[in-house]
């Protein structure tokens, strides 16, 4: 059985990569609707808390990640690949343990960060999460290198199902905000289980010095990245210190739930696509694969912005209820900064395929200045729609700035660069002006200009396939 599905579902380029992406959208979707459950079964406060503690592990797991599973990924070591993945194996243990140690110790004053004085041992816990994480088998995410997703995307979805489906349980048997601690302490025992089971390559210890010096020199730049990432999430403290809670509330269930799905996305469409760019870069081939990518970023960034500002705030309304319903600018805005998030991966898979993760920690630095021109208006003006104008605007200069570097020291032709980044930025920001000038227009109306936009980027985009090299057949072929 277990042959007959490395042979159905491990072959065939990105076009076995269908199990993968629903692993990434459940990834999406169960922490969500584990929130909706944990809203109505504890209390606002301990609901909160439950939050911290996702946010407190996310933060530390961000700040110290070096790229351990990108690197089995791409390796490229003449160090025999048994002890490369031993050493990789020891590398990610060392990290957890003492990522843990440090969770541990600093569990107090965490604990009185959030006012939560008497529960720091929960804190404390999260330690042991992260330790038992350590021993995750990355054979699976070896796989990924030769087309194989199913594997990794059966560890995801079952992790992540097993974790919410504890949660909630924890939550409705009266645990309060553990509940969310037993969550994620299930999800990583699952996720070590499966791991080891699915792995064709058993768990080993190694060390290697060669190894250890190439997986730093490929990591150190991330630590940089994930520095850089960590600093974005002060838009949230900026909007609640000057605007005050209940614009805090809004601003993070609109801007935070429109981010969430597009985070999901980058991480599948990098999973998928960094085996092409490796095998590319060892072929050394030409542009076509850049710019064929470059253009489907480019369709998944216009589509995924054209569809929050027609429908965004609607949609919020319907779900989160009318008290967080934000503006059709404000979703205009925010379809025009998660455009520009999609638009910023455009290096990153031929970053990691070639070891240059500098760029990539270049290009999170700046997203993190983004936020400075965001401030000063937010500031000046008090209005969570100036804020988020002034991020998007200085996004889109930072993007510039990244996407001439990227065209310099990566094969993208420089003409289908420009157009599939000027194409749905262009659109966005028309409708955004034109809701700026008539925020009261009818919803009717605004479906049709909408529908103008959508027709008019058809048209953009089919010139591009016909007059650049744009190759989708070759995404189906290994």
């Amino acid at each position: 059985m277990k042959a007959w599905l490395s042979r159905k579902l491990g072959s065939g380029g990105i076009g076995s990569s269908g199990p993968l992406f629903v692993a990434n959208m459940l990834e999406a979707a169960l922490p969500f609707l584990r929130n909706i459950a944990l809203a109505h079964l504890i209390s606002p406060t301990d609901f909160g808390l439950a939050i911290s503690l996702s946010v407190v592990i996310g933060i530390v797991e961000v700040l110290t990640d070096f790229g351990l599973p990108v690197f089995a990924v791409r390796k490229t070591s003449d160090t025999p690949p048994a002890v490369m993945m031993g050493t990789l194996q020891s590398l990610a243990l060392i990290r957890a343990a003492l990522i843990g140690l440090v969770l541990v110790a600093a569990s107090p004053w965490i604990a009185g960060l959030f006012e939560a004085h008497g529960d720091f041992t929960v804190y404390a816990l999260l330690g042991i999460v992260v330790v038992v994480r350590g021993f995750e088998n990355l054979g699976v995410k070896e796989m990924m290198r030769h087309y194989v997703f199913w594997r990794e995307a059966t560890v995801l979805a079952s992790a992540q199902g097993m974790g919410a489906l504890v949660t909630v349980v924890s939550a409705w048997m009266g645990y309060g905000f553990a509940c969310m601690l037993h969550g994620m302490l299930a999800t990583a025992l699952v996720t070590v289980a499966l791991s080891h089971l699915l792995s064709p390559t058993p768990f080993r210890l190694a060390w290697n010095t060669d190894a250890a010096q190439e997986v730093a020199r490929f990591g150190r730049p991330l630590l940089v990245n994930g520095l850089a990432v960590s600093c974005t999430l002060g838009d949230r403290l900026l909007v609640g210190s000057v605007l005050g809670p209940a614009q805090l509330a809004l601003y993070n269930v609109a801007y935070g739930t429109a981010t969430l799905p597009r985070t999901v996305a980058a991480k599948f469409l990098t999973s998928i696509f960094l085996p092409l760019f490796v095998a590319n870069h060892e072929r050394k081939r030409g542009p076509e694969l850049f710019d064929t990518w470059a253009w489907i970023l480019s369709c998944i960034a216009f589509a995924y912005g054209l569809a929050l500002s027609l429908v965004g705030d609607q949609v919020l309304a319907f779900v989160f209820g009318p008290a967080f319903q934000p503006s059709r600018l404000f979703m205009c805005l925010a379809g025009i900064s998660i455009c520009v998030k999609f638009l910023m991966l455009l290096p990153a898979p031929q970053a990691y395929a070639s070891g240059n993760t500098g760029l990539v920690a270049f290009g999170s630095i700046l997203s993190a200045l983004a936020v400075i021109p965001g401030a000063v208006l937010l500031l000046w003006q008090r209005d969570v729609n100036a804020f988020l104008l002034g991020l998007a605007v200085s996004e889109f200069v930072g993007l510039l700035v990244y996407s001439r570097r990227a065209i310099r020291e990566q094969a993208f032709t420089r003409t289908t660069t420009w157009l599939v980044i000027a194409v749905p930025l262009a659109l966005l920001a028309s409708l955004a002006l034109l809701t700026g000038l008539k925020p009261q227009m009818s919803f009717q109306a605004w479906c049709v200009a909408c529908a103008v936009a959508l027709g008019l980027s058809a048209t953009a985009y089919g010139l591009i396939v016909l007059r650049c090299r744009i190759g989708l057949r070759m995404l189906f072929t290994t």
